[in-house]
């Protein structure tokens, strides 16, 4: 079996949140990112989708990390499976992980500093928006995971395989927005990408990953629902054959 699968995974730990990816696409939201390269350390939030390129026989833990299992969870976790065409239609693309010894993650944050020093957003040119555009998609070959209130010490990222969707600088957000205006006021920073969605139609999906048996029959409703009019009823009969419960996916693969 290969490394890689020939999907995409957007895992969430809501079961509003899948039904909302169902019925109008996924949102797009900041997320804090702290890249770190031997003496440099930046921090700032990101837009993006995430999701991971791993076998659903390989995404035991990748579930128990990025579900609602922490101290005193409710043990849920829900999820998407996309195409990989689809992905590449929509310019997604792997994580670029640079170790933190590394001197290509180095040299990176360095000249991406030096370039940026004094200048003015309005400034920053054609290639200020390349180099942002790639620092939005790297991260760290491990460091602390923290998730649910726990912090797992050296994870590595790097098993994620994670695959990214960030929207284009002419989309109307900031790139990035720094960590103290993040932390400050997530929602305010998020409502400004209210009007962006990364869309897919139902032939690109893989699976529709829910947390039990008992809400299969709730989610082939939602599909159902003619309010969305997104799915029809061949669709309808073709998704219900995808539909995967987070219960097998730890018994049986």
């Amino acid at each position: 079996m290969g490394l890689s699968s020939n999907s995409l995974i957007h895992l969430t730990k809501s079961k509003d949140a899948l039904i909302g990816i169902l019925k109008e696409g996924f949102r797009i939201k900041y997320c804090l990112e702290n890249i770190g390269a031997r003496n440099i350390k930046v921090g700032a939030a990101f837009p993006m989708v995430s999701f991971c390129d791993i076998p659903l026989s390989e995404i035991k833990n990748h579930i128990e990390n990025y579900g609602d299992y922490g101290v005193g969870a409710k043990n849920v976790c829900y999820g998407i499976g996309l195409k990989k065409e689809w992905g590449k239609s929509k310019r997604l693309n792997p994580v670029l992980y640079v170790d933190r010894e590394s001197n290509l993650g180095h040299n990176y944050l360095s000249a991406t500093q030096r370039y940026f020093k004094e200048k003015e957003e309005e400034d920053i040119g054609e290639l200020g928006k390349a180099l942002l555009d790639m620092f939005r998609y790297m991260k760290n070959y491990e460091g602390d995971l923290i998730r649910n209130g726990v912090t797992k010490k050296n994870y590595r990222f790097s098993d994620e395989r994670e695959w990214r969707y960030v929207p284009i600088h002419e989309d109307g957000h900031q790139p990035l927005i720094n960590t103290e205006t993040y932390n400050a006021d997530k929602e305010s920073c998020n409502a400004e990408l209210s009007h962006l969605r990364l869309s897919f139609d139902p032939n690109d999906i893989s699976y529709i990953i829910v947390n039990s048996d008992s809400e299969i029959s709730d989610f082939i409703r939602i599909l159902q629902d003619a309010k969305a009019k997104k799915y029809s009823y061949e669709d309808v009969n073709r998704l219900t054959t995808r539909i995967i419960t987070i219960e097998q996916i730890l018994a049986d693969f």
